[in-house]
């Protein structure tokens, strides 16, 4: 009798062990992880022209059970004026006539809906400049804890069709390619690549 004693106090002490070592763990957008990189098309050939944005800021909620949670509930603001294409002159001009196009507040703000379960799908992209909105399919690849976003952006729906054409009639002689034609493609690819943090007390 005194074995079976023993034997039950050894399970249950195991058994409490492994209770308490159980691991309560949330999933946590990590800034400093985030990039957003753009490109842009001139020329007829359609070449491409890369850039980034430096200031991006998650409001609300950040916190999730699951990764694809977090997803969900990010809300995002993007500062226009933090435009990045390694060219000083460029993203001035880009500054003042592109989004300076379009008047008040100078933030791109967005969130992601409809999203599709699993490692690999589509979602939107809801995106808002000034008083023009706009709902862009996205694809989207998880590696583990990182997600990887691809989608196009038409900025006429943005409301900068006036900013694009400021743009080009500035730059006209720079975005003439072998056929002598100045063009500046209205879409622009945009990929973001994220990683969140998985935080276990």
């Amino acid at each position: 009798m005194k074995i079976f004693y023993t034997i039950l106090a050894l399970f249950l002490v195991g058994n409490l062990g492994s209770i308490d070592a159980k691991e309560n763990c949330v999933y946590e957008y990590d800034p400093t992880q985030t990039n957003l990189e753009w490109t842009a098309f001139k020329f007829t050939e359609k070449t491409g022209v890369k850039g980034k944005f430096d200031t991006i800021r998650v409001i609300g909620n950040t916190k999730d059970k699951s990764k694809f949670g977090v997803a969900e509930k990010i809300r995002f603001q993007i500062d226009s004026l933090s435009v990045n294409s390694s060219n000083p002159d460029r993203d001035s001009k880009i500054k003042k006539l592109f989004f300076g196009s379009v008047k008040g507040n100078q933030k791109l703000i967005g969130n992601f809906s409809e999203i599709s379960a699993g490692e690999t799908g589509t979602a939107k992209l809801n995106l808002q400049f000034g008083k023009s909105k706009t709902i862009i399919p996205v694809n989207f690849v998880w590696k583990e804890n990182t997600v990887e976003v691809n989608g196009t952006v038409d900025v006429v729906t943005l409301g900068l069709s006036q900013g694009l054409n400021k743009l080009n009639a500035e730059c006209n002689d720079l975005h003439k390619g072998a056929d002598g034609v100045s063009k500046l493609w209205p879409t622009v690819d945009v990929k973001v690549v994220s990683t969140v943090k998985k935080v276990c007390k």
